[in-house]
């Protein structure tokens, strides 16, 4: 994994130092003239870098009213940190800032590979935390290992323990070598009385670059009847839509009628994916009569070009995903399950596309969240290049591009549930891998309480809760994924033809 842009994104993007309670999310604003210490790039490379990051941001970004001092003030000769520069002047309103996620990048091609789901990678998702203040200690529990990844050949699975990282304690000046190191060998702990203590166990790992499904479980839950389906499902990325399809057309052979749909771990991605999913839960007349899904809201002079070109900037349902630009070609004629209500799993790594998904049913089917809090991403973005946007794209500028935020989505109703801090679960449960209940496992708490929820009865002298993490130990923050508070749009074709 290129280690520039990992920092970049936990850092700049995502609001890095989670560990240690400082957040990037909300960087000091400036007046748009970037950290003026020297740079190794060469003034031609950061010319063009700034002229590009400025006339994206001016042009397409959906607060480019709100930021037009910075940007009247973002000196494109001698500004030398463009990215830092457009990090910055995202909309804030005093120290706070409401854009967390546009952002401007040098390598674009690792960019697209990361949310594609292709990255150097162990394979794990973790949860961290604090177990003793005084000496800064902190463990790392694994939440869901993605099949095929060196975790899950060594045999990592929900609710290990991580107590260090080559031979040394996890602080926050270490814990993202558990992602983006090349090797590692980590000592495994276990929960004894509330107390985390050592198995004097040691795994080796090395990092490969493979994709990650974000298909982790689906199951078909039977009793009293009925047939609830669970969809545990991490990433909206474009390789994934026809698996999730061939899903969607077993639940409804088997007739499931509600669907426990697990997001807590999903950061977002492509709303092409996202409206496949949709065309799949939403009630079948609403799908087969089109009715509206969701719609954008641009800035003033993009709604004046879509308008011009007669373009509707509604989203309907439909049956057919035919994007020959992404190699997208897929029908949901025969998947659409029928489901009369939806359990969401939700939590803090919850966000974006998971969020507009759930708020985009909401006008038409029955929809109980279950968990805590969303991350609050109701906006979506272009990820756009430097040769998206220019036809004579300089050389200097090859590899450059933009995530940059154009407009705000609203469901049929006209309302964005999770704007601005996050959707508010119906029953609140904290997530707690601890407890070592694997994904789809019908003891697992969230899940639990969704089949409680949907009639499953348990007995109260069955298997009994395992200790919990939460009440002893404060969780923090997760590392976030390249797709995370990612709702991609393709690019209209007119960008294209913006000129140099």
């Amino acid at each position: 994994m290129n280690k520039k842009l990992s920092w970049l994104l936990l850092s700049t993007l995502l609001g890095g130092a989670v560990l240690t309670g400082c957040s990037e999310e909300n960087p000091k604003p400036t007046n748009g003239e970037g950290d003026q210490n020297p740079t190794s790039k060469n003034p031609t490379e950061l010319y063009y870098a700034n002229m590009f990051g400025k006339e994206a941001m001016s042009t397409y970004y959906y607060w480019n009213k709100e930021i037009s001092s910075d940007l009247d003030n973002w000196n494109i000769e001698t500004n030398n940190d463009p990215i830092g520069t457009v990090d910055r002047i995202r909309y804030h309103q005093g120290d706070k800032y409401i854009d967390k996620w546009s952002m401007l990048t040098d390598d674009m091609a690792s960019f697209n590979s990361s949310v594609e789901g292709v990255s150097t990678t162990f394979g794990w998702n973790l949860t961290f935390y604090l177990v003793e203040k005084e000496t800064n200690q902190y463990v790392a529990v694994v939440n869901f290992v993605h099949e095929g990844t060196p975790a899950a050949k060594a045999g990592f699975k929900r609710g290990d323990i991580i107590l260090s990282i080559n031979d040394e304690k996890i602080t926050p000046d270490n814990y993202t070598d558990l992602y983006y190191k090349p090797t590692l060998k980590v000592s495994l702990g276990e929960l004894q009385e509330n107390t985390i203590v050592s198995q004097n166990k040691s795994i080796e790992l090395t990092a490969v670059n493979m994709y990650e499904n974000p298909i982790i479980c689906d199951s078909v839950y039977e009793f009293n009847g009925k047939k609830v389906g669970y969809l545990a499902y991490t990433g909206f990325d474009l390789k994934s839509i026809n698996p999730l399809i061939e899903i969607g057309k077993k639940f409804k052979t088997e007739g499931i009628e509600e669907l426990v749909l697990d997001l807590r771990y999903n950061g977002g991605g492509y709303v092409i994916t996202e409206n496949v999913l949709a065309s799949m839960f939403a009630p079948q007349e609403a799908v087969s009569s089109k009715k509206v899904f969701e719609k954008e809201i641009y800035n003033s002079y993009l709604s004046e070009i879509y308008q011009k070109q007669g373009e509707n900037l509604e989203t309907r349902f439909t049956t057919e995903f035919n994007y020959p630009e992404v190699e997208v070609n897929a029908s949901t004629k025969d998947a659409n399950i029928g489901l009369k209500k939806i359990y969401g799993l939700i939590g803090s790594g919850s966000a974006s596309a998971s969020e507009a998904l759930l708020g985009g049913l909401m006008p038409y089917t029955n929809v109980r969240l279950i968990g805590t809090q969303t991350h609050g991403k109701y906006c979506t973005g272009w990820m756009l290049s430097a040769e998206d946007m220019y036809e004579k794209c300089p050389q200097e500028l090859r590899n450059w591009g933009i995530y940059v935020m154009v407009s705000i989505y609203q469901n049929a109703d006209g309302k964005t549930p999770c704007m601005p801090d996050g959707l508010i679960p119906d029953i609140q449960i904290e997530d707690d891998p601890i407890q070592a209940y694997q994904i789809g496992d019908v003891n697992e708490p969230l899940l639990k309480q969704a089949l409680t929820e949907a009639g499953r009865s348990y007995e109260t002298d069955g298997v009994r809760s395992r200790s919990a993490a939460s009440p002893h130990f404060k969780a923090l923050p997760p590392v976030k994924t390249p797709l995370f508070g990612k709702r991609i749009q393709l690019i209209p074709s007119f960008v294209s033809s913006h000129s140099k």
